[in-house]
């Protein structure tokens, strides 16, 4: 009874009648699109991240002993240590109903150690990879080891067969953001070789010489250490020496020329196939709507056929079908002649299951299984009818696995549901599923696991390992690959616990208790996070619960808040009014979050990234918040007790060609699609904006805007900055006019999109001081001591308490001027991994800052002695090298004593206790010492 009391609660909660509560579903096809427009596709640009990321890790020693040269410059950079904030857990989450569940950021790759089923690596899509010795128990410690690498965004992760302790880490989400690199570690993620970069060249008429983005796929040869495959989205590539160099494989094809490489399969003996989908290669897209691709190597790699006549109607079956995944049967492979391969396939469209296909001969051919739409599961719901799991986003998430021991037991992991067949393909059975079962209304209740399922993973001691758009589920109660379960469905168990201090949120946005707010609830803060929704924090607790799901964008707050004290003793914030956006809608609450209700009452279509805004500028007037729909764009604001939002977009006046538009339409008539905003603190109606390539001033509340010129090296050429991604005023300056813009652009461009260079003397971030008539590029000082590194900047904040002080935060981290912009350190020194900051949220004086970053959390720096905000706790391994030694233990010794709001407190050293590093982390580091964290 409780599932549909909780799917009633539901409905009312959301203003929808009851037994018709809203799922929030993420709509990956337009994050997708969304996110290549937001941040480009100029994988060539941004292969300068991971060199200014080793430029940043030398300087502040991250990831090495910190008592070495580099620590007088550390206690320099600021006054306080960033603590990371979490999510370590949820006490619920939400979508339609609520559910007692914890989970983490999106996961690329699982990898359990082949003999200790002790030891897991997980690899997720943008915070790094995280490692346990204690996969087993109850309470698994999770630690980062590749937060010093410069990328935090992971395309995938595997694993030498031959020595478990051989790792090759692809660099590049296929479905968020791009970057350029494969790197290798021979000491099981303790140290990291430096990254190659992997191109290829292409002739259609027109040389392209690509660079790849986005790797999708390692192999390591089982027999052959020294050889490695690596499928990317511009083509196959092959290593010969076990992955110091690689070399690009044209692969002949029918009549499609160029494609998405997704997938790699060993066949035994030499043997190899590999899947990828036919792409435009001007714009590669993991959703390029091509056919499936099959090509086969029985010279290890070296040479490849094209194989699509291996499927049941040759190119027929190629052509209707489109991304492909493989899965070997491990156990059939000391007979190659019968080796067993699986192949699970999208429409060509990715917006339904193809099917799922089996090889008995090593992949000489394969048949048709029919797991699609035409089938259905022994035990189907109401949710899952038939077999096609993948659903309307089969380009997006795809999950197979053959179970090691057992050629007929396969697992295919779609959208919503897993399923399982235990006779080859023959039969299935849901295991699975995202929604709640109610078995009083008939329905068999199943094992929650979330959405969007991307990878699968089967253990030494034969637990099961699923990994989605929300984390890591467990199976180990009832192990899914042995039990009998066709006619008991509620015999299998996943658990989410072991997502517990997995922080890998993917967070957009982030707000925090405005300093109006009651000294009690300062600690407040709320983001809003990939397909993991908007995100409330308890208290001053490393806990945040899901009161929205789905994907979570904006979040905007009123000046005004009341205090409510739970059972638990925590003060809780009730603000006045409570803004959070979700793709394409607006919704509200005045209760704290318990309940919303949709309100885009006068508003435009909105995009998928909503951005919200609060006007400040007067603290008598009720609460005035701004926002703006997809292009062609309008801007809107709403002040609270109105019954609607009101069109502000008024008349723009474009300084570069003197012409007027009604709105915001370019003077040749282009739609604008504006990106963020923000708004004056000090004085009411003056709001800014920026769309791709310019910046909008207005100062009576938008009835006249001011369109900058587009900020540019040379004012007399063609090319400038592109990308804009964030604004912010001088608050010195009531007049408006002075005000900042950043750029996470890797490129310049031109009028006809044409991608050049990007100048090292440009920099990412641009003043104006005449309402952006001229631009100063700020940050890009000679000296390499004072200078922004060369990376996009997301964000530009003023500290709201002191004038001259300003934070930017870029790809690689969170950087600090005291000086308005002339020079800059990187803020907490080397305490913050080098990850890609999103959103800033600052308190007056710096005394309390928050970051937002995707794939790795919350993270919170404190200059206040007395905060002490519970934080991640760290398991004693301050270099990340896998080992508790002497240099961990120098670490700790430099730290001893000191509060987490110390500039020389690491929250690695921070073990147990009380939060601070005090005798009792001393003690349990001395426990390890020798050991593993």
């Amino acid at each position: 009874m409780r599932a549909r009391i909780l799917v009633s609660l539901a409905a009312l909660a959301l203003g929808l009648p009851a037994g018709a509560a809203e799922v929030e579903v993420d709509d990956a096809t337009a994050r997708l699109r969304a996110t290549r427009e937001w941040f480009g596709t100029d994988s060539a640009g941004r292969a300068r991240i991971l060199e200014a990321a080793r430029r940043e890790r030398d300087r502040y020693a991250m990831g090495t002993n910190r008592a070495g040269p580099a620590a007088p410059t550390l206690a320099t950079v600021s006054s306080s240590s960033f603590v990371s904030l979490g999510p370590t857990s949820a006490q619920f989450a939400f979508n339609g109903a609520r559910y007692e569940e914890v989970d983490s950021g999106r996961v690329r790759q699982i990898l359990p150690h082949p003999t200790d089923p002790d030891v897991l690596y997980l690899a997720t899509s943008g915070g790094g990879v995280w490692k346990t010795y204690s996969a087993r128990s109850p309470t698994v410690q999770w630690e980062p080891i590749t937060d010093a690498l410069g990328a935090t965004t992971v395309g995938t992760l595997a694993m030498d067969p031959s020595n478990p302790d051989i790792l090759f880490l692809g660099f590049g989400d296929p479905f968020d953001v791009h970057q350029p690199g494969i790197t290798r570690s021979t000491d099981g993620g303790g140290t990291w070789s430096a990254p190659v970069l992997l191109q290829a060249t292409y002739v259609f008429g027109t040389t392209y010489q690509l660079t790849v983005g986005a790797v999708t796929d390692i192999k390591v040869d089982p027999l052959n250490s020294a050889v490695v495959l690596a499928t990317t989205d511009v083509g196959l590539f092959r290593s010969t020496d076990g992955g110091a160099s690689w070399t690009h494989l044209p692969l002949s094809s029918g009549s499609a020329g160029f494609f998405y490489m997704w997938s790699l399969a060993y066949a035994g003996n030499d043997t190899w196939l590999v899947t990828g989908q036919a792409a435009d290669i001007t714009t590669p897209t993991p959703a390029s709507g091509g056919g499936l691709g099959l090509w086969k190597s029985t010279d290890d790699g070296a040479t490849w056929r094209y194989a699509t006549d291996a499927l049941p109607f040759g190119e027929l079956t190629a052509s209707a079908a489109g991304r492909g995944t493989l899965a070997t049967a491990q156990s059939t492979l000391l007979e190659p002649a019968s080796a067993r391969i699986y192949l699970l396939a999208a429409t060509s469209s990715g917006t339904a299951q193809a099917d799922v296909y089996r090889s008995d001969d090593g992949g000489l051919s394969f048949q048709s299984l029919h797991v699609n739409s035409s089938g259905a599961p022994r035990n189907p719901n109401a949710h899952q009818r038939s077999l096609d799991v993948l659903h309307g986003q089969a380009w997006f998430n795809q999950a197979l696995a053959v179970d090691p021991a057992n050629p007929d037991t396969v697992f295919v992991g779609g959208q919503f549901a897993m399923v399982r067949s235990t006779d080859a393909g023959r039969t299935w059975s849901v295991i699975s599923d995202w929604f709640p079962q109610d078995p009083d209304a008939g329905q068999v209740q199943r094992a929650y696991v979330h959405a969007d399922l991307h990878a699968f993973g089967v253990g030494a001691d034969r637990t099961f390992y699923a990994g989605s758009d929300g984390g890591l589920a467990v199976s180990s109660q009832d192990d899914p690959t042995t039990s009998a379960l066709d006619g008991d469905a509620a015999r299998v168990v996943f658990t989410s616990a072991r997502n517990q201090g997995l922080v890998t949120h993917l967070v957009y946005t982030v707000a925090c208790a405005p300093v109006t707010w009651p000294a009690e609830v300062q600690g407040f803060v709320v983001g809003g996070l990939q397909d993991n929704g908007t995100r409330l924090r308890v208290g001053d607790t490393s806990v945040f619960n899901q009161v929205l799901g789905g994907d979570g964008i904006g979040v905007a707050m009123s000046k005004s808040a009341r205090v409510e004290h739970g059972t638990d003793g925590i003060a809780y914030a009730v603000p006045d009014m409570f803004l959070a956006s979700r793709p394409g809608n607006i919704v509200r609450s005045s209760d704290g979050g318990r309940t919303f209700d949709a309100f885009t009452r006068g508003l435009g279509p909105l995009p998928f990234f909503v951005r919200i805004a609060r006007d400040a500028g007067h603290d008598l007037a009720p609460d005035l918040f701004l926002t703006f729909s997809a292009a062609p764009s309008s801007f809107y604001q709403w002040q609270v007790g109105g019954a609607g939002w009101t069109n502000a977009s008024g008349t723009v006046h474009w300084q570069d060609s003197g012409a007027d538009t009604n709105g915001f339409v370019t003077p040749a008539g282009l739609a604008v699609g504006l990106r963020n905003l923000t708004a004056h603190p000090d004085r009411e109606g003056t709001w800014a904006a920026v769309s791709n390539r310019f910046a909008y001033l207005t100062t009576d509340f938008g009835a006249h805007w001011l369109a900058s010129v587009q900020p540019k090296p040379d004012p007399a050429q063609v090319i400038g900055a592109h990308l804009l991604s964030s604004v912010e005023f001088d608050r010195t300056d009531l007049s408006g006019k002075t005000y900042y813009i950043t750029t996470v652009a890797s490129s310049l461009v031109d009028g006809e999109s044409n991608l050049f260079p990007y100048p090292s003397d440009f920099g990412h971030l641009f003043r104006t001081i005449d309402g952006g008539l001229h631009w100063e590029s700020l940050g890009v000082q000679e000296a390499t001591t004072d200078r922004l590194p060369a990376v996009g900047v997301n964000v530009i904040k003023a500290d709201p308490g002191d004038r001259a002080t300003l934070y930017a935060g870029t790809q690689i981290g969170l950087y600090r001027s005291i000086d308005s912009g002339a020079t800059w350190s990187r803020f907490g020194g080397g305490t913050l991994p080098l990850v890609d900051v999103r959103d800033l949220c600052i308190s007056p004086g710096s005394q309390r800052i928050v970051a937002a970053t995707f794939g790795r959390g919350f993270w919170q720096i404190d200059t206040s002695a007395g905060a002490a905000p519970a934080g991640v706790r760290g398991l004693g391994d301050t270099n990340f090298d896998s080992r508790i030694d002497g240099e961990d233990l120098i670490d700790l010794a430099d730290g001893f004593g000191a509060p987490q709001s110390s500039p020389v407190y690491r929250w690695q050293a921070d073990l147990v206790g009380t939060y601070g590093i005090h005798q009792d982390d001393l003690d349990a580091l001395k426990a390890k010492f020798g050991g593993r964290p």
